[in-house]
């Protein structure tokens, strides 16, 4: 019976009251809708602005915020990195701002400048550094596609790539190049597969996707931070001899100040000496010769001076322009500790480009490549997450196929187990049946975490343990689904079958074409049920097969969400629901069709 008549619907009270009626619904349906639109919204942000509530992402439209996530993206969400690079001092990411361009004597611009230097000339791999190759909640697209290119030369064979890093990997996952800290004077690298594909990577990456190393900055920071602190300038200057307005004015002298800077080149001594990498230094005024009879030297006197490319590589002076790694280093070091410190000359990309103009030009020309690749990048940021999601689950793991196994499994058994049962009882008067069905339907007072324990024991003894049949057992046979089906197969004709019978059907043909086809509508609730049961399942399959290689998509949910910011997880779990959105698509049909038909007969 309809609340509103069909003539007080007319009236001016029924339309106030229909309209009301009709608020409600919409707004108790956006209510509901709202949670998950922040969700999808907050699935395609990053470190940046996870904490932003908007429902539309503000990079979409914002081109100040793009930039900010291109630098987050590229400095590997190290604001200490950006500083270095851009001659700063940002406290995050959110404080960047667009560099104007300044021109050069050469008439070019900055930004044109540095792609003049950076795309013709073949820098030194430890001048540079490329972006995007780590991170620290959210995977960039650079350390992805590092990951991507060893998993294909090894054939995702993870004991080779073992075998070739010379320790233990035991996922594609962990495996990560970190990035390189070239001016460190205790940094090297491994000569290994991963480092191959890192160079290969550098040479392929845009000018605005490579890093330059500073030397300026790595001195501010192991140097001058420590001692006077990075917010003012006012301790530093109390010290030396020549004021600075700011540290962004600050650069890093070439050779060493001479004795009316004393302070500065205490410093500037301390820092070569003990804290700068010696591929940065340089000894002018002396001869090949005379290096390479001091090498020679160091081998009479039995050391072993061979380094990564042999003896002959490691008695050429070194120009600055060469990595220096093992006993080659050694030997350079030797040799510096016996030359005068007014002979050293730092070498780098400030020195050879321009200090004071390096800084500026980077920043624009970042701010320029945004600009010509706004779209690019939009789409790029908007689907990263779900990108990571999508090559961890489908292509760096077991968990899909696990998935699909196990819900496969656990939906056939449960679709032939519990009608069978049910068919039993329903055609078969047993004097026992109300019995059976008050067993069946009190399993449902227990909560399934009190059966844990006794259910391990039992898989553990019998050799079941991370195994699908395992993970399927507790699914095939549900207490409340048997009394369900019962009810509904006892409503079935029973002339149906005593025709069947007559034309001579058998029992299992009369359970299949006539009872099961006529069931369809509780079956769809069984196979639902079974699904989402098994889909959602989590405590169970981390107890009985915690061997990542059976996980299921549940255990490997929880597991990469203890490694990923907000928007990772977010991502995660709007496409782990879509398996479920999607057999219920499949299902409601045939149950609303359970539903609706019986009615209008």
């Amino acid at each position: 019976m309809p609340m509103l008549g069909s003539v007080e619907v007319k009236s001016w009270r029924g339309r106030f009251i229909h309209a009301a009626i009709i608020t409600v619904l919409v707004i108790g349906g956006l209510s509901m809708v709202h949670p998950f639109v922040v969700m999808l919204s907050g699935s395609v942000r990053s470190e940046l602005d996870e904490a932003d509530v908007e429902l539309m992402p503000s990079f979409w439209g914002n081109d100040e915020l793009l930039y900010r996530k291109f630098l987050e993206t590229k400095y590997n969400q190290d604001v200490t990195t950006l500083n270095r690079a851009h001659g700063k001092r940002y406290f995050s990411f959110k404080s960047p701002v667009v560099q104007d361009r300044e021109s050069r004597g050469d008439g070019l611009s900055g930004v044109e400048a540095l792609q003049k230097y950076l795309v013709p000339s073949e820098l030194p791999y430890h001048w540079q550094v490329l972006g995007g190759i780590y991170g620290i909640n959210t995977v960039p697209e650079n350390l992805r596609e590092m990951r991507t290119r060893l998993a294909d030369h090894f054939d995702r064979d993870l004991d080779a790539a073992s075998r070739d890093f010379g320790s233990p990997v035991s996922s594609w996952q962990a495996v990560s190049l970190g990035v390189p800290d070239w001016t460190n004077q205790r940094y090297d690298h491994v000569r290994n597969e991963l480092f191959r594909v890192y160079r290969a990577m550098l040479r392929e990456a845009p000018p605005a996707n490579v890093r330059l190393v500073s030397l300026t900055g790595h001195f501010l920071e192991s140097i001058v931070y420590p001692k006077y602190g990075q917010t003012r300038v006012n301790a530093y200057n109390d010290k030396h001899a020549i004021d600075i307005g700011d540290y962004s004015e600050f650069y890093l002298p070439a050779r060493v100040p001479g004795i009316d800077q004393p302070q500065l080149r205490a410093e500037w001594i301390e820092y070569v000496t003990e804290e700068l990498n010696p591929s940065f230094v340089v000894v002018d005024g002396v001869t090949k010769d005379a290096y390479g009879n001091f090498v020679s030297a160091l081998a009479e006197a039995g050391h072993d001076t061979d380094g990564d490319k042999g003896a002959e590589q490691t008695l050429q002076l070194p120009d600055g322009r060469t990595w220096l790694s093992g006993r080659a280093r050694e030997s350079y070091e030797a040799f510096l500790a016996t030359q005068s410190i007014e002979k050293f000359r730092l070498v780098g990309p400030e020195y050879e480009f321009g200090q004071a103009e390096l800084p500026i030009a980077m920043a624009a020309l970042e701010y320029d490549y945004v600009m010509n690749h706004t779209k690019a990048l939009r789409w790029q940021y908007t689907w990263r997450n779900y990108i990571n999601v999508v090559d961890e689950l489908v292509f760096q793991g077991r968990a899909l196929i696990n998935t699909v196994i196990f819900c496969t499994m656990a939906i056939v058994l449960a679709m032939l187990v519990n009608p069978l049962a049910a068919y039993a009882m329903s055609r078969y008067k047993l004097g026992s049946t109300y019995k059976i069905l008050l067993f069946l339907m009190a399993t449902m007072a227990f909560p399934p975490m009190v059966t844990l324990i006794p259910q391990f024991i039992l898989l553990r003894k019998l050799g079941l343990l991370n195994t699908h049949i395992g993970l399927v057992l507790p699914l095939i046979a549900n207490g409340y689904m048997i009394f369900l089906l019962k009810g509904f197969f006892d409503s079935l004709p029973t002339e149906l079958y005593e025709a069947a019978r007559i034309d001579g059907a058998s029992e299992m043909h009369m359970f299949f074409h006539i009872t099961m086809a006529l069931s369809k509508p509780i079956l769809a609730v069984l196979a639902l049920g079974t699904f989402t049961g098994a889909y959602t399942m989590f405590l169970y399959p981390l107890l009985v097969a915690p061997d990542p290689d059976m996980w299921l998509i549940s255990v490997w949910l929880f597991q990469y969400q203890q490694r990923v910011s907000s928007s990772g997880v977010y991502a995660s779990v709007v496409l782990a629901s879509i398996p479920t959105l999607v057999i219920f698509l499949f299902a409601q049909r045939t149950i609303m069709r359970g539903i609706v038909v019986p009615t209008e007969k």
